[in-house]
């Protein structure tokens, strides 16, 4: 897998850890998850997608995506 392809899979996959955490109240809004990633990684240069909005939007919504998936299979009898 190319470095570009990995860098955004770990966007994916830690946005989608941010939005499974947040399940205690109602799933996080996209501005709490870019703040979150924003403080965790704006002085580290080992991967600017972190930052890239295009890239964290898609994370998000699929993470959102997966979330309800999960629920719906959940909630079904």
């Amino acid at each position: 897998m190319g470095k570009v392809k990995q860098a955004i899979v770990d966007v994916h996959e830690e946005v989608a850890d941010i939005v499974q955490g947040s399940l205690i109240k109602t799933p996080i809004s996209l501005p709490d998850v870019q703040t979150i990633l924003f403080k965790k990684y704006w002085h580290k240069n080992n991967n600017e997608y972190f930052l890239n909005e295009d890239v964290v939007i898609e994370a998000y919504k699929k993470a959102i995506e997966q979330l309800e998936l999960s629920l719906i299979h959940i909630s079904e009898p």
